[in-house]
């Protein structure tokens, strides 16, 4: 595995041959993931006439995200050129009915095809973690390329929730999903033509396949208050949108979710530069904490879109840090062989908190523009709680330090 020669310059990581172009084009792939949250459910919403069964389709996208570690064991197993391909062609396919069905509105057909997208998007996140790996050697290069890639993931929720909410304006959200099309081709073939893909391991029995299976249980220190976070921050999403939508300007949820997502890139670059070298489960607990408070205040101004944007886009600051030190812990607990799989399951645990809290938020959000939030809020903290008692509790070294990069 090859090093980058100075381990305190960000520039000279990506000074590299082929490193910028795959980097800067898997995030053009990965900014779908970043548009179209609010460009299909605002979709589901025209066709269905409903934003609790929009939300619900949105949902059911979300809970399909669960089987995306399959999709990085097979990468683990066949290598990134076989398996990307299969499922990016997959996921155009989906994308591409979606916006034909556009005028359809049973129920049942969004789940389902909220379903589909789920199971068919290309892990493009986790594959370019991979990459970083390859890229990097064990230690500060390591941090900063998964800060660096964890700020260009969010400045993508910056760009992309912009892009949504120009769309939007249009009145035809559908043209998102086509977008994402095109976004989504050409993510998929800069990484499968990297130079710094993972090597495949040949000939393995099936014994030792088996073997490569990541063991949940080591993770699930990790996973618990992520999944807890992914539902807090969904709720907070679902009411943003609902507040939008209440006004009659859906557009101004890009804007707001734009705003978010400039305070995670923030706080990402200040973390890459000052964070501690070795945090504790306590780091997390400190992160979580201040998020659940902003999430509580914002429920309190829910009356005032301007005053809440500005608010949820302070407790923001934290997101890129949970998310570098969820990665970082990941790849401790597992050897080196897992770690696609094992990133894979930290993204999988937010996602499926995001998918309940999307369905929590919506069936709330219908009553009382502010109850999105008032759930938010003690989700995130219950985070907090459960990071912060596992930090104390651990019963040995791996335990104590399952936050340590």
């Amino acid at each position: 595995m090859s090093g980058v020669s100075d381990a305190g310059s960000i520039r000279l990581l990506v000074r590299r041959p082929g490193v910028r172009r795959t980097f800067v084009l898997a995030l053009v792939g990965r900014l779908t993931y970043g548009m179209l949250p609010l460009c299909f459910l605002f979709t589901a919403r025209d066709a269905t006439g409903s934003f609790a069964r929009a939300a619900a389709a949105s949902a059911t996208l979300g809970f399909a995200t669960l089987a995306m570690p399959l999709q990085s064991r097979l990468v683990d197993r066949f290598g990134q050129r076989r398996v990307l391909p299969l499922y990016a062609g997959s996921y155009i396919v989906v994308l591409t009915m979606t916006a034909l069905l556009r005028d359809h509105s049973l129920p049942a057909l969004w789940i389902g095809l909220g379903l589909l997208l789920g199971l068919s998007g290309p892990a493009l996140g986790p594959a370019m973690r991979a990459q970083w790996r390859e890229i990097t050697a064990e230690g500060d290069d390591r941090r900063r390329a998964y800060a660096l890639d964890s700020v260009g993931e969010e400045s993508l929720y910056l760009i992309g929730p912009l892009i949504a909410g120009i769309i939007l304006a249009t009145g035809r959200p559908w043209l998102g999903l086509l977008l994402a099309v095109l976004l989504i081709a050409c993510g998929t073939t800069a990484l499968v033509t990297s130079p710094y893909r993972p090597a495949v391991e040949r000939g393995r029995s099936s014994s030792a396949e088996v073997a490569t299976r990541v063991p949940i249980r080591r993770l699930l220190p990790v996973l618990t208050p992520l999944v807890l976070f992914g539902a807090g921050g969904a709720a907070t999403f679902v009411g943003i949108a609902a507040l939008a939508d209440g006004i009659g300007r859906p557009g101004l949820a890009g804007v707001v979710e734009a705003g978010m997502a400039t305070g995670a890139v923030v706080g990402g670059l200040v973390w890459a530069r000052f964070g501690p070298a070795t945090p504790t489960s306590r780091s997390l607990a400190l992160l979580l904490l201040p998020l659940g408070l902003v999430q509580a205040a914002a429920g309190g101004l829910a009356d005032h879109l301007a005053a809440t944007g500005v608010i949820v886009a302070v407790g923001a600051l934290a997101t890129s840090p949970i998310f570098i030190v969820g990665f970082s812990s990941a790849d401790r607990l597992v050897p080196a062989r897992q770690r696609t799989e094992a990133s894979t399951w930290v993204s999988v645990s937010v996602n499926a908190g995001t998918a309940c809290g999307t369905a929590g938020a919506g069936l709330i959000a219908a009553t009382d523009g502010a109850a999105p939030f008032l759930l938010a809020a003690p989700l995130t903290l219950c985070a907090a709680v459960a990071a912060g008692v596992r930090g104390r509790g651990g019963r040995d070294g791996a335990a104590r330090g399952w936050l340590g990069r």
